[in-house]
């Protein structure tokens, strides 16, 4: 079985390596960060949003980009398995000595490495400048230690091992929804409506646990507000255990859908 994941996946690779779109996404999204590093950084340097400090830019910085990762995150996964059922590709991979269950494991896990590759990248742009820019420092108020750098420094690794969990568990989703629907564009709009509909339920707060949208926001909010030296609602902890087991919950459910789906997809030779 694992040679056959191995294969579709070097397969991906040999096929990323010869599209534009594996230079050009990263380079977009890289400046897309930059910008928006740059603009907050002139913000908090004429205190218009806490303190200037990297730790306080570094986090703004993951709060804004978080949502254009989302949409990337969306359409990359969307393409990367619904083309191949539009464009018919998917029979000459199945007519090799690999399972429907192994060609999906491999294009969730490229998926997977694809949007998590791209994410530390963005987080190592904003990281280096906003160490270049300001360092690292304790968050101080006059004489007092509001929060350590280390302390500080510890929540801002959580919150991107966090973060990138979080995006792993939107592809899982998206690659449900993509084996299920056959072209990309009616993938995308699934996507977006599931964003559309999470964004309407949130507004229960009784429901906001159980959303896939509340996961993507809560640890870097905590970051934002713990840069700042404002008090923390929730702890770290119990963040850390939601973000974890509510996308474990949802990541294990889209891949049992989608093995179900793929398995029993009709696909004409």
């Amino acid at each position: 079985m694992t040679n056959g994941i191995t294969r579709v996946i070097s397969a991906e690779w040999f096929k990323m390596k010869r599209r534009r779109s594996t230079v050009i996404i990263p380079l977009v999204v890289t400046v897309f960060a930059v910008a928006v590093f740059f603009g907050l950084d002139l913000a908090v340097r004429r205190e218009w949003l806490g303190v200037p400090s990297g730790f306080n830019v570094a986090a703004g910085s993951l709060n804004v980009l978080i949502n254009v990762l989302l949409l990337v995150t969306v359409l990359a996964t969307c393409f990367h398995i619904s083309r191949e059922f539009a464009l018919g590709t998917i029979k000459a991979t199945l007519v090799r000595p690999i399972s429907r269950t192994q060609w999906f494991t491999a294009k969730l896990l490229s998926a997977g490495a694809a949007v998590g590759v791209l994410f530390l990248l963005v987080v190592a742009v904003i990281l280096i400048l906003a160490a270049l820019r300001f360092g690292f420092t304790d968050l101080m108020e006059k004489d007092y230690l509001v929060h350590s750098a280390g302390a500080l420094g510890r929540q801002l690794v959580l919150t991107i091992a966090l973060t990138l969990w979080s995006l792993w568990v939107l592809v899982a989703v998206m690659s449900m929804l993509s084996s299920l629907i056959n072209h990309p564009g009616g993938a995308i709009a699934a996507g977006l409506g599931l964003g559309l509909v999470s964004m309407v339920l949130a507004m229960f707060p009784a429901l906001q646990p159980y959303l896939l949208s509340t996961y993507f926001s809560l640890a870097v909010d905590q970051m934002v507000v713990m840069s700042k030296g404002l008090p923390l609602v929730t702890s770290w902890g119990q963040i850390a255990k939601q973000t974890l087991l509510g996308g474990a919950v949802w990541m294990v459910g889209s891949v049992l859908i989608g093995y179900r789906i793929v398995a029993k997809k009709e696909i004409t030779f």
